[in-house]
């Protein structure tokens, strides 16, 4: 397995080189109806591929934990609570006893 750098390195040769071979057939790259000359100038952000961060995991987690969260939240507010936060809500709604245990978090 190659190293990051070098990988990346390799990837944009790739790219330039397809680039430039696509420009010997049509060097203005304005041909209608060719898909090389549409695609030429396309490219994607790594934002646009949540799933390829170093931090995809944790940030998935964390959606997936917030979802229970803000779900718990929600009815605690409904039934006249104020939770002293989202994150830690669903926890508090199952173990809390009083009143006081869901306003100021402390279990």
């Amino acid at each position: 397995m190659l190293p990051r750098w070098r990988r990346s390195q390799r990837q944009d040769t790739a790219t330039i080189f397809r680039d430039m071979k696509h420009q010997e057939v049509h060097p203005s790259l304005d041909v209608e109806d060719c898909f090389g000359c549409r695609i030429a100038g396309v490219s994607f952000a790594a934002s646009a591929m949540p799933s390829r961060r170093i931090e995809a995991s944790q940030i998935n987690a964390t959606e997936r934990r917030w979802e229970k969260d803000m779900d718990a939240y929600k009815r605690l507010r409904r039934d006249g609570l104020q939770p002293a936060h989202v994150d830690g809500a669903h926890e508090i709604e199952r173990k809390a006893d009083h009143r006081s245990q869901v306003e100021t978090g402390i279990l």
